[in-house]
């Protein structure tokens, strides 16, 4: 061990009146020692910092961890300050010492509690204040507030304002509102309606801050299922006064309660949270909250390959609107990408091209009309083809309409190419109960062995959705037609032939 960190572990020792603080100060200051504490001391490196109150000493104690630590708190703080840090919530609640004890356990013990929660230390930072509060055992909360767990309004009130926050209970109250109300409206037979309409009698709504509103336990309105009934009426009225949901939002867990995003995969509203209209804008949003999902919550009403759904329509929602889709002028511009770097993203990929098909399709020439091979083409933060996102959006009607005009087929390799999470093109029509436009008899005229091929790869509990034996028979009629009409289609006369 340096020099320097004897001595400081004896100046920290004095400071906070700790029992052996005659020890460090013979260790700091022993013969062995004294060459390094003279060279410590030369240095002006050796400024007190918050780690020297917080690193376990040689013995793996402690020094915070002393009633001393919080009688002299005061000062310890104006160190911590000097040096240009702050105490955290992390500091206050992960292990030190040996003992796997918190400073927060220490504080509850040695009457710190009341030192931690004062405005000088969370200046700025209310929000980090509040869930280091519900970490506090709600007896050791009421000893200090004496209002039933929560933070003492005044200061809540005051820490607020120095951030031009005003408290959601003050603006609730001016509709004649509480906390507890807000909460009511979403219980089993609540009120919603009714304390919607006060709010709105108001000139209000209800906002995110009265949502986020955590009660006792540290629990907020989405632990009941009405919020989640009525999750789209509040991100669109939240929308409507510019406010919507954060990732730290849904990821802010308050003392030990689920978080929302958490509180939506109990509740198997995960989809709900997901829903594409809500994340229109915000795509790398939308991708770093669903990282924050774990893979046993990826099931039910929100699977992977749901998500990725959700998000190539949000997608197509945020660029459709710089998509020229009603004055383009070529098919170019339809494989054009209409991001800069990344993975491209073409207008010929968007939701929005595919639900506008047949107004697009006017507007390209006789010569320069949609070939199938340019639905090969890859477009968006997913990876898929052009085809696969058509499929995807359920628009396979129309890219069979482009094979007809084109003259080229969607190919057995196109029908069992497969997304990220090996979903065929194949399986996700037949999910969509689309199977039989995958076997429209004149897609497979000359192609007859391809369809059977491709019947075998459909899923045993799909195959109600075609009649193979039927579609065999109008595919070799629709070969013969075909033969028929290229022997007996018309040539050109010759030079010399026999003529009028």
């Amino acid at each position: 061990m340096s020099g320097g960190r004897y001595i400081k572990q004896a100046i920290v020792a004095a400071l906070v009146e700790h029992p052996e603080q005659e020890k460090y100060k013979t260790r700091a200051f022993s013969g062995e020692n004294l060459q390094q504490m003279m060279d410590a001391i030369s240095k002006e490196t050796n400024q007190l910092k918050k780690a020297d109150f917080l690193s376990p000493d040689d013995d793996g104690r402690c020094l915070a961890d002393t009633p001393g630590f919080w009688k002299n708190f005061a000062k310890v703080l104006e160190i911590v300050t000097k040096a240009g840090e702050k105490f955290t919530m992390e500091d206050f609640t992960k292990v030190v010492g040996r003992d796997d004890r918190s400073l927060l356990d220490s504080a509850r013990e040695n009457g710190g509690l009341a030192k931690i929660f004062a405005a000088d230390v969370w200046q700025g930072r209310y929000d980090e204040m509040e869930r280091l509060w519900f970490k506090v055992p709600v007896p050791s909360r009421r000893d200090l507030f004496r209002n039933d767990g929560q933070l003492d309004p005044a200061f809540k009130r005051s820490m607020l304002a120095a951030e031009n926050r005003e408290a959601p209970e003050d603006t609730l109250a001016k509709a004649g509102l509480s906390a507890s109300d807000i909460k009511a409206a979403f219980v089993e037979r609540g009120n919603y309606e009714i304390t919607s309409g006060k709010l709105a009698a108001n000139g209000d709504y209800f906002r995110k801050d009265y949502l986020l509103l955590p009660d006792r336990d540290g629990d907020t309105v989405f632990i009941h299922q009405g919020a989640w009934d009525k999750y789209d009426d509040l991100v669109k009225g939240m929308k409507a006064h510019n406010e919507k949901f954060e990732v730290a939002d849904f990821v802010r867990q308050v003392g030990s309660r689920l978080s929302i995003v958490a509180r939506a995969a109990e509740k198997k509203t995960l989809h709900k949270v997901f829903t594409a209209e809500h994340w229109e804008g915000r795509l790398p949003d939308m991708l770093q909250l669903w990282s924050h999902v774990p893979e046993g919550w990826k099931n039910g009403t929100m699977t992977a390959r749901d998500f990725d759904n959700s998000y190539a329509e949000a997608e197509s929602r945020t660029f459709s609107k710089n998509a020229n889709l009603a004055g383009f002028t070529g098919k170019q511009y339809l494989l054009t990408p209409l991001n800069e770097g990344g993975t491209p993203i073409l207008p010929l990929g968007l939701k929005a091209f595919w639900e506008n098909y047949a107004e697009c399709d006017k507007r390209l020439a006789a010569n320069d009309k949609l070939q199938v091979a340019d639905l090969r083409a890859p477009s968006g933060q997913m990876g898929n083809t052009i085809l696969m996102n058509a499929v995807k959006f359920g628009h396979f009607d129309k890219v069979v309409d482009i094979s007809r005009k084109s003259g080229q087929p969607v190919t057995l390799d196109d029908f069992l190419s497969k997304d990220k999470h090996g979903n065929s093109l194949l399986n996700i029509l037949a999910d969509r109960n689309q199977l039989s436009l995958a076997f429209s008899p004149d897609l497979w005229a000359g192609r007859v062995d391809d369809m059977k091929t491709l019947y075998t790869h459909v899923r045993v509990n799909d195959r109600t959705q075609v009649d193979i034996m039927q579609c065999e028979v109008a595919a070799k009629q629709a070969t013969l037609k075909m033969q028929m009409k290229d022997k007996f289609r018309l040539k050109p006369n010759r030079p010399g032939g026999l003529g009028g």
